[in-house]
């Protein structure tokens, strides 16, 4: 059966947004990440033309208009005509960063591209061929919009569309007879299924820092004739943040540990043979403490080998860093030395085994600070303690136990677990 109405959802493009958590910028790579955000949005306008929709709701935070590039402002003009000629309509809310009233005056919009205001919800039909198909509800970015409510569908008898920007819940969704909410402001793809009605926020088409793991794209929706409604996430990444972490022993081979991370490092190019992956290893390690893999020499040599193995092209893996954990316990003899390592690790441990011993800065913040918001940052949440702990345990090891060696087992001895996140 054919569609009965098929449109995009997108959002938040961030056109000038750049890719961070890079503490180098390889010469090889900088034109793919420069590109990667306009590459990802135009496979938006690609598909829109390729599947011939009859619409595209774009709910906000395209690129800073005010601050923009002229090439974001060329992009956009050029995309939005390429679906004008099309007759592909394009239905724009503005969100914390692309008020469309802010767009210049003197650069005219294509007659198919609808912009929406903040202050108010405007009622859109959208036809085809003369017949009214489906209504669309939208209004852009307002801070004080706490319900939306007001988005009201009850007189509407056709297929019904909310558009809007904000940061939403399920419970929000409140709006009578609204059949889809498109959402925008998040950056992670999210949904929420109600009775009859669906919130989705496409996400970002490309992840910008290592806490924006995973694919990114946007929407593809269908109605069928029967009112049946199938969303479906279209990848348009080029580039992709993958943190991976291995559990490892503690006297792990270099020549063992390269096996394995071989391994996962060929799979990585396997599930994802068109993008550029951004990783970070976490190794975390299990058995008898060896200071050797927590050296800065030892993660510096790790982490140039796997920039030569699977770095050097414009695909591939392009290794971040490289991150030993913390283990999870420590030479029981190390507490019982007469040095300054012992007094250290003693004095951990009764943090570590007594909650009332508060981990409070505070009285070491200046006097200025201490009356104002910025005295919050001295106070240790409950959460945090035990994390913090074995941070500051492995800071003073990294100084005092630098001396300690553990022999290195032969690599048939040893146990390489696979843990994958």
């Amino acid at each position: 059966m054919a569609d009965a109405i098929k449109f995009i959802h997108a959002a938040d493009f961030h056109l000038d947004q750049p890719i961070r958590g890079l503490t180098e910028l390889p010469a090889h790579l900088r034109t793919r990440l420069a590109n990667a955000p306009y590459d990802a949005a135009g496979k938006v306008f690609d598909l829109a033309i390729a599947e011939r929709v009859d619409f595209v709701l774009l709910t906000g935070d395209l690129f800073d208009i005010e601050s923009g590039s002229a090439r974001a402002y060329a992009f956009l003009l050029s995309e939005f005509q390429r679906l004008a000629e099309k007759n592909i309509h394009i239905y724009w809310c503005g969100g914390e960063f692309d008020f469309p009233d802010r767009w210049p005056s003197s650069v005219a919009l294509p007659d198919n591209v609808i912009t929406f205001s903040s202050s108010i919800i405007d009622e859109i039909e959208h036809r085809r061929d003369g017949k009214r198909i489906c209504a669309i509800f939208a209004s852009g970015y307002d801070s004080k919009r706490l319900s939306l409510a007001d988005f009201d569908g009850s007189e509407s008898e056709t297929f019904n569309i909310a558009m809007t920007y904000g940061q939403f819940e399920a419970g929000n969704l409140t709006g009578p007879n609204i059949h889809y909410w498109a959402l925008g402001g998040v950056h992670k793809a999210t949904t929420f299924e109600k009775t009859d009605t669906i919130g989705v926020y496409p996400g970002t088409p490309q992840g910008r820092r290592p806490q924006e793991a995973g694919a990114h794209g946007f929407k593809l929706c269908r109605i069928d004739g029967k009112g049946k409604l199938r969303v479906q996430t279209v990848e348009t990444d080029s580039v992709r943040f993958i943190p991976q972490k291995i559990s490892i022993s503690e006297n792990v081979s270099i020549k063992a540990l390269k096996e394995t991370l071989t391994e996962r490092g060929m799979k990585l190019i396997s599930d994802c043979p068109e993008q550029l992956v951004l990783t970070r290893w976490y190794l975390a390690t299990e058995g008898e403490f060896n200071p050797r893999i927590r050296k800065i020499e030892w993660a510096a040599e790790l982490l140039e080998w796997l920039r030569d193995e699977f770095g050097r092209g414009e695909e591939g893996v392009w290794s971040t860093d490289v991150k030993v954990e913390a283990p999870k316990s420590l030479p029981s003899n190390w507490y019982e030395e007469d040095t300054i390592l012992g007094e250290y690790m003693r004095a951990v441990a009764r943090y570590q085994s007594d909650d009332s011993l508060k981990l409070n800065v505070h009285q070491y913040m200046p006097q200025t600070v201490k009356g104002d918001g910025m005295a919050n940052v001295g106070y240790v949440s409950r959460e945090s303690r035990d994390a913090i702990l074995r941070k500051v345990g492995m800071v003073g090891i990294e100084y005092l136990a630098a001396h300690k060696e553990v022999a290195e087992l032969a690599s048939n001895e040893i146990d390489l677990g696979i843990e994958v996140e």
